[in-house]
């Protein structure tokens, strides 16, 4: 697995090696013209690609990137959702977590928490799964308890962790991706292993036009050694 942008640079330095060499092989052909009888009243060969264009299949392997996400309160939407999950883990597991009510949203705990959240500027981060993970909601489940939310001692572990999860998940539904920063794209030239079937493919077209630039030194007016770089 290697960068993308080290495999082009990587494709780059071969193609000007490839010239350097094509370059030093003319020389040598040159020095053979003037040393001949004969050839060396002849034109010295010298070949050259002016363009090289390459379509290469790679396979993707990972993206490294960084996204911004926003939380934004859709009450109904969240009193539903959670609604919905406690019901689900109810019948699966056979507890007894009861639903929460919009009156119970609108208690202190819960008020600044969303608060915190909606006015809190989400910094670019890698996975926002791992992000939500760190929220930590435990003073609004134990503000449920003051009211209908009694876990019975034989679950009451059980039923703490899973409203855990519920409100965490309730509340990760509620960000909205706002931009996304690609930081590096790995890739395998190798695209013909038994594991490539979920793999993503691209087909990498690159075309690369020759340039020339030669260095040029000289000596000013005041004695200095200037170094100029001319592009051709």
């Amino acid at each position: 697995m290697i960068k993308l942008s080290d495999y082009l640079n990587y494709l780059n330095n071969e193609i000007i090696q490839a010239r350097k060499k094509a370059d030093e092989n003319a020389i040598l052909v040159a020095k053979e013209y003037a040393n001949h009888e004969y050839l060396k009243y002849f034109k010295v060969p010298r070949y050259a690609f002016p363009s090289v264009k390459m379509d290469i299949p790679l396979k993707i392997t990972d993206i490294n990137s960084s996204s911004k996400y926003d939380f934004k309160l859709d009450e109904t939407k969240f009193l539903n959702d959670v609604n919905e999950r406690i019901e689900a883990v109810n019948k699966e597991k056979q507890l007894s977590i009861p639903p929460i009510t919009k009156e119970q949203l609108q208690n202190k705990e819960f008020k600044q928490l969303f608060k915190t959240l909606e006015a809190k500027d989400q910094k670019l981060v890698k996975n926002i799964g791992d992000e939500i993970k760190k929220i930590d909601v435990l003073p609004q489940i134990k503000s449920l308890s003051a009211g209908t939310f009694r876990p019975q001692d034989t679950t009451a572990s059980e039923e703490v962790s899973e409203m855990k999860k519920i409100l965490t998940d309730a509340i990760g539904s509620n960000f909205s991706l706002v931009s996304t920063r690609i930081n590096d794209i790995f890739i395998d030239p190798n695209t013909s292993t038994a594991e490539d079937k979920d793999k993503l493919f691209i087909n990498l077209h690159v075309e690369m036009e020759e340039e020339g630039l030669r260095l040029v030194t000289f000596t000013d007016k005041n004695g200095q050694q200037i170094e100029e770089i001319i592009f051709e």
